[in-house]
């Protein structure tokens, strides 16, 4: 006996009485806590992996049984029996804390384990997104640390009727294919898209993890304004008294091509038409002037070859002097009276 306990002294990696080695890791990885043999031939009798517990300040044996560990815990012993490790994944913050590696002859390894979880960005505040029927927008939503990722979280949106948080779910029929998440591919990316929004779509929104963290994002959503190439003018057709004659509708916009020749043609051809006009009545009347000027003329050549020419008396006490004029070919002579 106390040669197998010398052995079993020797083949462990740590005895007792030495510090504990510290771990960090996150939430949602594995974990591998270390323990072996230094001799890597050989295998302890009977070894166990417990966890403290901080309530009630005891030891507690690790099973794979458990409701806590089930299907998250694996050990290496059967394939190399020096090793005695233990593998934890799917961690969650409540897998934090000392474990220890022994045998039945009290040679332990102690490990104190932290596990990181998730902390929000932007925590406890209230984001203002705005967005437009029929686009898509995407909440924000991500862990401080990309290598963390949360145990577990969800996306809320409230109800104002009944001022209730629900819970979005793309299975629902108002959210079916048109939202989308991402931590599949990034673990610390929890954001959430939105797909064909509607004015419905609007509202509070909650990104909520475990721990009681959460981000806030109002989001508006405004009907989109598109421009409307033509317009159309709406007719409202009516029946017609008996005995009445229909009204006849004017010709619609957009008339034959034809049509619109004819008015175009008209419209060019209306100006030169006037002008023709103004400018006839304006040589009509520049022509009577230039006859009604040349008449005139002739007459008044005519009155002066009648005319006769009187010469221009001096009159004087002393003597009468009588001044002829000659107008060239006719002379006549003026009657002279004295006083």
């Amino acid at each position: 006996k106390m040669l197998n306990f010398y052995l079993l002294f020797i083949v462990l990696h740590v005895s007792e009485g030495e510090s504990e080695t510290l771990i960090t890791a996150y939430t949602g990885k594995s974990v591998l806590l270390p323990c072996s043999c230094t001799d890597l031939q050989t295998t302890p009798d009977t070894f166990s992996w417990k966890k403290h517990n901080t309530i009630s300040n005891t030891w507690e044996n690790i099973s794979s049984e458990s409701d806590q560990y089930r299907n998250r815990v694996q050990l290496f012993n059967n394939l190399s029996p020096a090793n005695l490790s233990l593998l934890i994944s799917h961690l969650t913050e409540e897998d934090a804390g000392e474990y220890r590696c022994d045998d039945k002859y009290a040679e332990f390894t102690d490990i104190r384990l932290t596990v990181k979880g998730c902390d929000l960005e932007n925590s406890g505040e209230i984001l203002s997104i705005t967005a437009h029927t029929g686009e898509s927008v995407l909440l924000p939503c991500s862990c401080t640390d990309l290598n963390s990722s949360p145990d577990t979280f969800s996306w809320k949106k409230l109800n104002t009727i009944s001022d209730r948080l629900e819970e979005i779910s793309s299975e629902s029929d108002q959210y079916r294919n048109r939202v989308q998440l991402f931590n599949n591919l990034s673990p610390a990316n929890l954001s959430l898209l939105i797909s064909h929004l509607t004015e419905e779509n609007a509202g509070d929104y909650r990104c909520y993890v475990k721990k009681g963290e959460f981000t806030d994002i109002m989001l508006t959503v405004k009907a989109k304004i598109t421009r409307q190439t033509s317009s159309t003018t709406p007719i409202t057709a009516s029946s017609p008294r008996p005995g009445a004659t229909p009204n006849t509708l004017p010709p619609a916009e957009g008339s034959s091509p034809s049509q619109s020749f004819l008015i175009v043609l008209t419209v060019l051809l209306l100006p030169l038409g006037l002008g023709g006009l103004l400018y006839w009545r304006y040589r009509g009347q520049r022509q009577g002037q230039m006859e009604s000027r040349d008449q005139k003329q002739q007459r008044r050549e005519k009155d002066t070859q009648d005319q006769v020419a009187y010469s221009t008396i001096a009159h004087s006490n002393t003597t009468r002097q009588v001044t002829v004029t000659d107008t060239e070919e006719n002379t006549e002579y003026a009657t002279i009276r004295g006083n």
